[in-house]
């Protein structure tokens, strides 16, 4: 399949689609934790002894440590697997630019 430049494999297509529907899903996931809480633990979340709390336009916003951890997980979830995903699929040679001249 050819778009935009690029060429990607039947092998990276039956991966990365249903990756990018898991990814919508966690990316709206992510939104909906934003607006809840007001802020996301991610990336500037911190710990200290037993408080989890974040600093987001400088007020200090106390989190539970199930919400620290549940925006933190869904922040990583976001920025991590779908970029790790198309590296490897670059690494593998499944997805590939035809107007890189390597």
């Amino acid at each position: 399949m050819k778009r935009r430049g690029q060429i990607i494999s039947a092998r990276a297509k039956r991966v990365l689609y249903p990756a990018y529907a898991v990814w919508l899903c966690v990316f709206v996931s992510f939104v909906a934790d934003l607006i809840a809480l007001g802020t996301s633990a991610f990336p500037g979340g911190r710990i200290e002894g037993a408080r989890h709390f974040v600093v987001e336009h400088g007020k200090t916003i106390d989190l539970t440590a199930g919400q620290f951890w549940l925006s933190y997980t869904l922040g990583i979830s976001v920025v991590a697997v779908l970029g790790v995903l198309i590296a490897v699929f670059y690494w593998r040679g499944d997805l590939k630019d035809e107007n890189r001249d390597i």
